[in-house]
């Protein structure tokens, strides 16, 4: 486990080390990623972040926060309902088109925004990806989690549960982000379980159920999850280490020789997800620990299942397209 002091000093050490970075903020409204991303903002150097949400109202407390944070910083509202994939190439198009002046998909919704539309803003922004001196990519969902996939329905279409849906979207974005890295090494690649994390949805989780129900989870079951449960604030911190920190290499080094901030004493470049030393793609537990099933995802590996889940992935983008 790499300790809470160990990310807090690396985390600050990102302003002496990182300067005027450009980070694109998905998910980060609420909860975790926008705890997140208020880390990112407190220690970075004159960052530019970029904030994806669809509410505007939202979006511009988000903005107003953050420059009461780092008045140094540069912070731009992208407005978008991400669930569906034209959404999400307006809101990169959008993107590109910023960088470059300044300086109905057929899906289930959760299979969506669990996986395709990750991999979609992947796809969309490699080409800026392969150009940045030190690039990564962090996916928080399920590393660790996954399992046997159905492999004659991805996409879960007859076979579909919330429990389904959590181990595939899990095994698909782990061998997706490993192909990726695998095909563009100077990427570093990191799919995260952030555990569980007290987000503001706990509070109004059970405000549908009756006054008894209710009382008894916010006033018994709560405060004894919160026992096995990692803060916002914490979380946030550990993702932004994750996000940032040379522990976690992509396989091949571009520009910088350190491949993110250096590490703390103590602190080793971690194992990735084939259990080797900065192999480029990491399988995260919370606490920045290598996790996953090495003999199952070593049999994927054998068979090139990363490939035919990206193969699988553009052929869904081609149908959403009208390609197909």
């Amino acid at each position: 486990m790499v300790n809470l002091k160990s990310v807090q000093e690396s985390n600050a050490a990102l302003r002496f080390t990182l300067s005027s970075q450009t980070a694109l903020f998905i998910g980060a409204t609420s909860g975790l990623g926008l705890t997140t991303l208020n880390e990112y903002t407190r220690h970075s150097n004159r960052p530019k972040v970029y904030i994806v949400g669809r509410s505007d109202a939202r979006l511009s407390n988000i903005i107003a926060n953050l420059e009461k944070i780092n008045p140094q910083g540069s912070y731009v509202p992208i407005k978008s309902e991400i669930s569906l994939f034209k959404n999400v190439d307006t809101a990169c198009e959008e993107y590109k088109r910023k960088e470059k002046t300044d300086n109905a998909d057929g899906l289930e919704e959760t299979i969506s925004l669990r996986y395709y539309v990750r991999m979609r803003f992947v796809q969309n922004l490699l080409p800026l990806l392969l150009s940045s001196p030190s690039p990564r990519i962090v996916s928080i969902h399920g590393a660790g989690k996954e399992g046997h996939l159905n492999e004659a329905d991805l996409e879960l279409k007859h076979s579909f549960s919330m429990a389904n849906a959590a181990m595939h979207t899990s095994t698909m974005n782990t061998l997706a982000l490993e192909e990726l890295a695998s095909s563009h090494p100077s990427i570093s690649c990191i799919h995260v379980f952030p555990g569980v994390v007290i987000t503001p949805a706990f509070a109004t989780f059970s405000e549908d159920w009756s006054s008894p129900l209710r009382f008894l989870f916010r006033r018994a079951i709560l405060p004894c999850a919160k026992l096995f449960t990692v803060t916002l604030q914490e979380s946030g911190e550990r993702h932004l280490f994750h996000a940032t920190s040379a522990r976690y290499p992509p396989a091949r080094v571009k520009d910088s020789p350190l491949g993110g901030v250096p590490l703390p004493n103590g602190v080793n470049v971690a194992r990735g997800a084939d259990w080797k030393e900065g192999s480029g793609c990491y399988l995260l537990n919370w606490n920045g620990e290598t996790v996953g099933d090495s003999k199952l995802l070593e049999e994927y590996r054998k068979r090139e299942m990363g490939k035919k889940i990206w193969e699988h992935t553009q052929e869904v983008f081609d149908r959403a397209e009208g390609k197909a």
